[in-house]
């Protein structure tokens, strides 16, 4: 009796599940766009992959690494890497969230939809920031600066009809005092600090990536390369890589 009633439960609860999915996807682009994994079971990550991803993003340190990586992967993936190759990587990606709970969520949807993400990076190959933001890396620009708003409006206590017409102005010369406030040099100190354990972490990763894969090796020294040609062949990154 008891395995009847177990069965019961986790049939209707199966059940139930895609019409609670279907009421939230009915909500817009907002509950889409999410995630990869909010994209996929609404049916709508290309949507997402061009409307919404492809926006500007948040400048930060896991977006910025994330960039880089998925470049990197995007490479080893032209070189016929394998499918084990390119989930280490992706999950090493995401180890660069701060919260061990996202961290583990990140890589809950690569492993469910490695074959949508690599299909994504061929797509996007010159915007990684595309496939950064389908795994929550990266965060969009316009919701930052719309938060940051309605944020000083309640610190005010006035709450005000929001001005769209604001959101959607030049904004770069406003852009680096927002993201990095110079009235505050205690906050300085630590970002300082995040950026070294940040920069440790990924020699690190490197580092064993460089012991146990040929392939990663060939495609990080070709797009490290390629970074210091725009930079021009005085640069000193540019003599110490030809050099060593």
């Amino acid at each position: 009796e008891a395995e009847r009633l177990l069965h019961t439960i986790l049939s209707l609860a199966a059940a139930a599940s895609p019409v609670l999915w279907q009421k939230d996807c009915a909500k817009g682009p907002e509950v889409w766009c999410q995630s990869l994994r909010t994209a996929s079971q609404c049916g709508a990550v290309k949507h997402c992959q061009q409307n919404v991803w492809s926006k500007p993003a948040v400048n930060s340190i896991p977006c910025d690494l994330c960039k880089e990586l998925v470049t990197v992967v995007g490479k080893v993936l032209k070189d016929n890497g394998t499918e084990d190759e390119i989930r280490s990587y992706l999950e090493k990606t995401c180890e660069f969230l701060p919260d061990q709970g996202l961290a583990s969520e990140c890589k809950e949807i690569v492993d469910s939809y490695l074959p949508v993400i690599m299909d994504m990076i061929k797509e996007e190959f010159d915007k990684p920031e595309v496939v950064c933001s389908a795994l929550s890396l990266c965060q969009s620009l316009q919701k930052h600066l719309a938060a940051m708003k309605l944020q000083k409006q309640l610190q005010s206590n006035k709450i005000p009809e929001l001005d769209f017409s604001e959101l959607t102005s030049p904004f770069m010369a406003n852009v680096p005092l927002l993201l990095y406030p110079q009235d505050k040099p205690k906050q300085k100190s630590k970002a300082t600090e995040d950026v070294c354990q940040d920069c440790i972490r990924l020699v690190t990763d490197v580092q064993e990536a460089v012991r146990t894969n040929a392939t990663f090796v060939k495609s990080l020294v070709a797009h490290a390369k390629e970074e210091c040609d725009r930079l021009g062949p005085g640069m000193l990154c540019c003599v110490t890589i030809t050099q060593h």
